[in-house]
């Protein structure tokens, strides 16, 4: 690579860099902005009156945010890695990975052998979508394919009204999102 060659892809870096930033910049104060719609909603006084370590508070509300970056993320992210799952929900790693391998929540395992958590699986709360447990052993019994688990339950689908299943739990549409993966597995098995 010639010195121009070099210069020229340190700057597309650079801008590239700025952009994302400035896009990330543009997310933050859209975040803050809404926080502070809610607080001074006056909803959350008692709440916040209460608190006693807001940096614990302020912890908690960022491990909210998905941070593990997957080449997947367009497909079924954003991702969750156990830590940061577990700092959400307010539980232990070791609760996180039990929950898993019992089938109430849907862990992916990745080239490290590490398992991340797609974000949609859960509500505002942190808590799984109603019945995901019951619709995650119906596609994929002996948890062979949790991947392809996640793909169906996160693809745009016309018999929930052009949006996922996941979706269509979380809005308490639950036997048709039941029925569906009846329907999906039978015909998995009739391929296999």
């Amino acid at each position: 690579m010639t010195p121009t060659e070099r210069a020229m892809a340190g700057r597309t870096t650079t801008a590239r860099a700025a952009t994302a930033r400035a896009a990330a910049d543009t997310a933050e104060t859209a975040l803050l902005s809404a926080i502070r719609d809610r607080l001074r909603a006056g909803r959350y006084d008692d709440a916040i009156a209460a608190t006693s370590d807001v940096g614990a508070l302020a912890d908690r509300m960022v491990a909210a945010l998905p941070s593990v970056k997957h080449e997947a993320d367009e497909l079924i992210g954003p991702f969750y890695d156990s830590s940061s799952l577990a700092a959400w929900r307010g539980v232990s790693r070791q609760a996180i990975s039990k929950a898993s391998a019992k089938g109430d929540l849907l862990g992916l395992k990745i080239g490290d052998g590490t398992r991340i958590f797609p974000s949609f699986q859960f509500g505002p709360a942190g808590a799984p979508l109603p019945r995901l447990r019951e619709v995650l052993a119906l596609l994929d019994p002996d948890r062979i394919d949790p991947w392809g688990s996640a793909l169906w339950l996160n693809t745009v689908a016309d018999e929930f009204g052009g949006t996922t299943a996941a979706a269509a739990l979380r809005d308490g549409r639950h036997d048709a999102v039941l029925a569906a993966a009846r329907r999906a597995a039978n015909a998995w098995l009739a391929d296999a």
